[in-house]
């Protein structure tokens, strides 16, 4: 450690030995004092150089600093190999970055990218970005700090905007073709036709990538209110992709506008800006030596994928007083209530599955069950029993397997009697439904699981497998015993589930599903269905029936945007904003982007706040790293779902892995992308 005066400079000498500057700290004194001091008196007695006060340095330093081969400043593909010179003692090569969007600024401090051995990488550039990269070489520990270059610039690479970021004013169309970047352009026949890239930042130069030929017109580049130049695109004998660069002087901010002149077509398949590289820059300090944690707590808030309506949110909006409707245009902007028919739907309840189990509970004395071996969508053979009592224990056995290539009942009745019965398909009936008539009584299968509506089919899957799905239409059978929310909440919550459980079966189930051959599973792969259970919750039904009464008092209310039938997603709770669609999975949807929730974060909500810790192993097999010292948040998403995190190796390396905030949330299992923070132990 260097010792330092009560200004906090080390003290050093600076002398001239053949033409040469040399800075010496007290470091090197202690190998060099003689050489130091004699040259130091002779050169200070001839060239008038005395003691000077010099800054402590950051790190041990290397000779020398990798000699860079400039990347290519801008480019339409996602990758490029940056090279470099070896420098002599490095131990590896650290790699850092700035970035940023098109429409924003690039920052002045440098971010490690990642660590390497050799003298070469490869990095990504997305589309509409702008990366300045920069690289240094690391020796061996010094202290608690490593030996070091500078960093080495290569400059900026930026590349073209995606189409979908352009805005089209007016007359433009859209052209595919795969000689075309990213496959599409955008096509006018009009004059002044306007294409704009909004508020992009710091252009020195804009890429124009479009179709050149005698048959291409003319556009005027602006940037703002300024034309920067006229763009000939049909100054070539022969039609081409061509690439086109508007040089910018001064540099300028503003949105980029394309206007057409004449009648002549002119074909854009992307623009694109540049900007020069950042100036201001600060050098990071090289790592410090760091012990790997023991574990890792990651702490947040939320259950669920994020998308449209939080159940705790709406839970207490109702509390608060908020209505249905207000409810459901407070998560899914701009749709509106209507109403639709009802229909059948098939449900499935057991999913390739090996063998089906299902037995009589008789509500009312008497209750019979029917077993029919379908053949060609016809009854060909069939087997009844009956449940002579009423309660809590089951009558008659039925098992369901396959036998080749048929699907077996063997039926066992109350007195003993065996029956077996083949066919293509199975179907059960039981009384008190619409397609038995007869005393009341619900179907149980081998999982716990009592049904009181419809009829049951067991099919066929693949060479070994079962499908078994309940037949029942949606309004007065299937959403009695839809169980995802609780049936003690507040009424108008309760409404505003039924609606969107209604609209989310209609949208999803129109039509049948290969894997299962059903319209619905009745997980949360689509809905929890319960069946019996909800409808018939608490003493009395007293909680089924509160159910029961919020789907009937909606009864038909379905939610619609322009028209459409809307996809109602829900989940449980947010961490106080929910999340645009197109974070969490892909596609924009107008009506399910981020909106304030702080209705979820009240004290009802078991998960406003909760805590996850993975351990060392696990993290460091994630991230695809040795060991791990620390693990940080580097971006997020509007409405706060993780986008990036970065892992932090004890040797100074990094590894970032980012996805959509779902996709995030599954990685690092967590209940949610709501990620406020990482803590390590030691």
């Amino acid at each position: 450690m260097c010792h330092t005066n009560p200004s906090g400079l080390s003290t050093g000498v600076v002398v001239v030995y053949h033409g040469e500057l040399h800075v010496f700290t007290n470091r090197h004194r202690a190998l060099r004092s003689s050489l130091a001091t004699v040259t130091a008196t002779v050169t200070a007695a001839v060239l008038g150089i005395g003691l000077l006060w010099v800054p402590p340095a950051q790190a041990a330093r290397l000779g020398s600093r990798p000699a860079v081969e400039m990347a290519r400043h801008f480019q339409t593909s996602g990758f490029q190999r940056l090279d470099w010179s070896p420098v002599s003692g490095a131990t590896s090569y650290q790699v850092f970055v700035k970035e940023a969007r098109y429409d924003q600024s690039l920052p002045r401090n440098w971010r490690l990218l990642k660590t390497v051995n050799g003298t070469s990488t490869t990095v990504h550039v997305a589309r509409g970005d702008t990366r300045q990269f920069g690289v240094r070489a690391v020796g061996r520990p010094a202290g608690t700090r490593m030996e070091v270059t500078a960093i080495s610039n290569f400059g900026t690479v930026s590349r073209p905007a995606r189409l979908r970021q352009l805005l089209r004013v007016r007359r433009w169309t859209t052209v595919r073709y795969n000689r075309f970047y990213g496959n599409v352009a955008l096509e006018s026949h009009r004059r002044r036709s306007k294409l704009r890239l909004p508020d992009a930042q710091g252009i020195t130069t804009i890429w124009l990538i479009g179709e050149a030929g005698r048959r291409y017109g003319l556009v005027d580049v602006y940037v703002g209110q300024d034309r920067i130049r006229r763009v000939d695109f049909g100054r070539r004998r022969h039609d081409n992709d061509k690439q086109i660069r508007v040089r910018v002087r001064p540099r300028r901010s503003g949105t980029v506008s394309l206007i057409t002149r004449g009648r002549k077509p002119v074909r854009i398949s992307a623009i694109g800006t540049t900007r020069s590289s950042t100036t201001a820059t600060r050098t990071p300090s090289a790592p410090l030596a760091r012990p790997p944690a023991k574990s890792f707590t990651f702490r947040g808030s939320g259950w669920g994928h994020g998308v449209g309506l939080s159940q705790y949110g709406a839970k207490a909006m109702a509390d608060a007083g908020k209505s249905m409707s207000q409810i459901l245009q407070h998560y899914y902007r701009g749709t509106s209530l209507d109403r639709a028919s009802d229909r059948l739907l098939n449900v499935n309840v057991r999913y390739h599955a090996s063998s089906v189990n299902a037995s009589l509970r008789a509500l009312s004395p008497g209750a019979e069950a029917e077993v029919c071996a379908m053949r060609s969508g016809r009854c060909a053979d069939r087997v009844t029993f009956r449940d002579r009592r009423a309660g809590s224990g089951t009558a008659g056995a039925i098992r369901v397997t396959r036998s080749s290539g048929d699907v077996l009942a063997r039926v066992t009745r109350p007195n003993g009697d065996v029956t077996s019965l083949r066919g293509s398909q199975v179907r059960i009936r039981w009384t008190g439904t619409r397609y038995l008539a007869g005393d009341a009584s619900v179907l149980r299968l081998g999982t716990g699981r009592e049904y009181r509506h419809g009829k049951l089919f067991i099919d066929k899957h693949g060479s070994t497998q079962l499908n078994a799905s309940i037949r029942m239409k949606l309004q007065s059978e299937y959403l009695r015993g839809v169980a995802e929310m609780p049936s003690s909440w507040n009424l108008d919550a309760l409404r505003a589930q039924a609606v969107i459980a209604r609209t989310y079966a209609l949208k999803t189930g129109a039509g049948r599903k290969s894997d299962c051959d059903c319209h619905l599973r009745d997980s949360v792969v689509h809905q929890a269905y319960l069946g019996w259970g909800k409808e018939n919750e608490g003493r009395d039904a007293y909680y089924g029936k509160r159910w029961v009464s919020a789907v009937d008092s909606t009864a038909g209310q379905v939610l619609r945007y322009r028209g459409a039938l809307a996809s109602t997603f829900y989940f449980s709770a947010s961490g106080g904003h929910t999340l645009n669609s197109q974070d969490v999975w892909s596609s924009t949807v107008p009506y399910l982007q981020s909106v304030d929730d702080p209705w979820s974060l009240t004290r009802a909500n078991p998960n406003r706040t909760w805590a996850s810790t993975r351990s060392q192993s696990s993290m460091a097999s994630l991230f695809g790293l040795r060991d791990i010292h620390s693990i940080s948040i580097t971006s997020t998403y509007r409405g706060g779902g993780v986008r990036s995190v970065t892992a932090t190796a004890t040797n100074g390396d990094t590894r970032t892995i980012s996805g959509k905030a779902d996709t995030m949330r599954i990685r690092l299992g967590l209940k949610a992308a709501w990620l406020t923070s990482i803590d390590e132990t030691y």
